[in-house]
């Protein structure tokens, strides 16, 4: 049987999209399941990079995970 359990990545990328999005806006009516996958919680973090005015911590949050995804790219 597969292994459900989420890696770190993605567990840091699903709760940082989920604080986010419970303190922005939004109109662009972004979901996220418990069972967001990485790519989904990806395209939550970009969204509101580019349409709202993040505060440094949020940045450097979204891009350390940003730099995560990179290297399982490479690694693949």
């Amino acid at each position: 049987m597969a292994d459900l359990k989420k890696t770190e990545l993605e567990e840091r990328a699903f709760e940082t999209a989920k604080t986010l999005l419970a303190k922005y806006q939004n109109p662009h009516n972004l979901k996220l399941e418990e069972n967001s996958n990485l790519e989904d919680c990806y395209t939550i973090l970009i969204t509101l990079l580019y349409a709202e005015i993040l505060e440094e911590t949020e940045q450097l949050a979204i891009l350390s995970i940003i730099d995560g995804m990179k290297l399982l790219d490479g690694n693949r």
